[in-house]
Formats: structure tokens, C-alpha cells, sequence
């Protein structure tokens, strides 16, 4: 049973104001969590298997290729850019400030 010494602590910690009304309904809403979940340490769950999501799902992603030519191209391509830009302070690009 959640005592409305428990009940205020909470708030404490929470740091929420209630009047009387909303204290004595959340001390019977979390007696009622608190028998469910004592329900729940009741039940048999020997045969269950352990899972971490309610469907058996994987994300499908593609193996990393490499294609022989395309990385020299955009290298290249990469060094261009970076040659052509006009302000440069070792190894940062440098831009003009937007605020």
C-alpha cells in the first residue's frame, strides 16, 4: 500500500504540485501498477524464450563494396574541390560565420 508519505516524497522528487484529490488517485493508481506487477512475478514463464522485440526482425543492410576505379574518380574529384576553396587553415575549409 502507497502511503501518502510515499506519495509526497514523490512529488518531492518530481517536483509537481497536486492538491489532495490528485494524491489520494494516483496512491490507488500505483497500488493497482503495484498488485499487476506483483501478479506478473506469479506467472510461469520456465518455457518462454528471452527476446528484446515483440517480432523476430533484422535490419537488412548490403555489404560494403568496393569497385575498383570509382574511389580514385572521386578522390580526384574530392582534391579538386578542396584545392579550388579559397580560405583554408590546415586542414579545416573555412566560411563565412551565418549568425
Amino acid at each position: 500500500m502507497i502511503s501518502k508519505n510515499d506519495i509526497a516524497h514523490l512529488k518531492d522528487l518530481a517536483r509537481v504540485e497536486f492538491g489532495e484529490h490528485e494524491t489520494d488517485a494516483l496512491a490507488r493508481d500505483m497500488d493497482a501498477i503495484l498488485d499487476y506487477m506483483s501478479a506478473l512475478k506469479e506467472a510461469n514463464i520456465d518455457n518462454v524464450q528471452e527476446m528484446t522485440h515483440a517480432f523476430d526482425i533484422q535490419n537488412i543492410v548490403r555489404v560494403d563494396q568496393s569497385v575498383d576505379g570509382i574511389k580514385e574518380e572521386y578522390t580526384k574529384k574530392a582534391r579538386s574541390i578542396i584545392d579550388a576553396f579559397p580560405e583554408k587553415e590546415k586542414t579545416y575549409l573555412k566560411v563565412k560565420a551565418i549568425f
